[in-house]
């Protein structure tokens, strides 16, 4: 499973993150060129070229070790901590679906899947994919890996 998630997640090196946010216990990232998309009640909203959805334990430390965010972090906090967006310098993933995630800044994401008591407490610890393309998602979850999970544009 590493090799699967450094090969997918590579694509991210090079790539700047310019958006964090929450949508309930999800924290979502968009990376790349950003991009406006139609969305089903007609508007339009800002996506990137990819995007990473985080359901598990995950945080954001600078070098030295002080957390700048993590899983339990607010909307609002998420959405003030790029000033600027930070380009992803490498990847480095082990077999359990962890990963961590390096910046020119000298920042680390560490995402860390636990496995929990009740296994439908989540269906997926993390998802990477193109936003609003009908392409497969990579997806994270109590079973390993699946990226045969997609869904349709505009959702």
């Amino acid at each position: 499973m590493r090799n699967d998630i450094e090969r997918t997640l590579h694509r991210l090196v090079g790539q700047p993150l310019w958006a964090v946010g929450r949508a309930a216990s999800l924290t979502w990232f968009q990376f790349g060129d950003r991009r406006l998309v139609s969305t089903r009640q007609g508007d339009t909203k800002e996506v990137g070229s990819y995007a990473l959805h985080l359901q598990c334990p995950w945080s954001w430390s600078r070098s030295w070790g002080e957390v700048i965010a993590d899983n339990f972090s607010s909307h609002e906090e998420l959405s003030g901590l790029l000033i600027a967006p930070v380009t992803c310098d490498g990847i480095e993933a082990r077999d359990d679906g962890a990963f961590q995630m390096t910046f020119a800044d000298h920042t680390v994401l560490v995402v860390v899947p636990t496995r929990v008591v009740q296994p439908d407490e989540y269906d997926e610890y993390w998802r990477f994919f193109v936003p609003y393309a009908a392409t497969p998602h990579f997806v994270v979850g109590p079973r390993g890996v699946d990226n045969a999970v997609y869904e349709q544009p505009g959702t």
